[in-house]
């Protein structure tokens, strides 16, 4: 591991368990002194990606702050979908929910509340359980076969209690019929009394989802909505996010001029 990659890591350390850190806990989490703990977090502190509090403990900078914000400013897919987001909540009557998948992370990274916003236990920045709810089984139902076979290999045990299967014929299978649907819909499997409808958003060709939106819906309330109406709003709007994306990407700009028709995500076979 190169003085750079060890040096980012110790951004990583940081979490909701452990907000505050020493050089010695830094030591300990690298496995390296504490004189070379130490003039790693000072490079950060200069930096302006850690700042040091009273007592020797070292917290998030400011800067990280800034490069959220230049995040949000930049990503043409959180740019073209807030508008749609909204269109989409107020017309529906409910929270949308835009989730980005990182590497092996998924995150929410934008929400639209309507009315009495729900108290939900993960929010923007938070990782969000791989294979449990809406976002990333809708997300998930899109990856090629290489890709989940990888993943199966490395969550076996989280795949299975997430109810996608034991195996890997079987993980693909029930991702296949999610695909095949364009939507899904998860009861409670997250958050007891909350639903969720979640549809892929692609910002290319590759048939590849990156995101999802989602309509956040109380569970009590399942029962007298019309979900096939819901279905149908929420595929459009994230075909026409995911439409107005490739467009923006593809002229270099925020996608706030490309065209308003949506069309249908392209598809992969399993």
């Amino acid at each position: 591991m190169s003085s750079i990659t060890r040096l980012l890591s110790i951004l990583e350390l940081f979490s909701e368990a452990k907000p505050f850190l020493s050089a010695d806990d830094v030591a300990t989490e690298l496995g390296c002194s504490t004189p070379t703990a130490y003039r790693y977090v000072r490079e950060l502190v200069d930096a302006g990606l850690l700042v040091r509090f009273t007592g020797g403990e070292y917290g998030l900078g400011p800067r990280i702050i800034k490069l959220d914000y230049h995040l949000r400013a930049s990503d043409p897919l959180l740019a073209v979908g807030q508008p749609i987001m909204r269109e989409l909540s107020d017309h529906a009557g409910f929270d949308v929910v835009m989730s980005r998948w990182y590497g092996n992370e998924l995150v929410d990274t934008h929400r639209e509340t309507h009315g009495a916003a729900l108290d939900l236990r993960y929010g923007r920045g938070r990782p969000r359980p791989l294979f449990l709810g809406a976002a990333p089984k809708a997300i998930l139902s899109t990856f090629p076969k290489a890709k989940l076979a990888t993943l199966f290999e490395q969550y076996p045990q989280d795949i299975a209690q997430s109810g996608l299967g034991t195996t890997l014929e079987a993980f693909r299978a029930s991702l296949l019929k999610i695909r095949r649907a364009g939507f899904y819909l998860s009861k409670d499997e997250l958050e007891q009394g909350v639903s969720a409808l979640a549809a892929p958003l692609f910002i290319d060709e590759s048939g590849e989802a990156v995101g999802s939106l989602a309509l956040i819906i109380p569970t009590q309330r399942l029962e007298f909505v019309n979900l096939e109406r819901l279905v149908e709003s929420l595929r459009e709007a994230a075909a026409r996010t995911s439409q107005r994306t490739r467009a923006a990407i593809e002229s270099g700009g925020t996608g706030t001029a490309a065209s308003p028709h949506a069309v249908s995500p392209a598809k992969r076979p399993a």
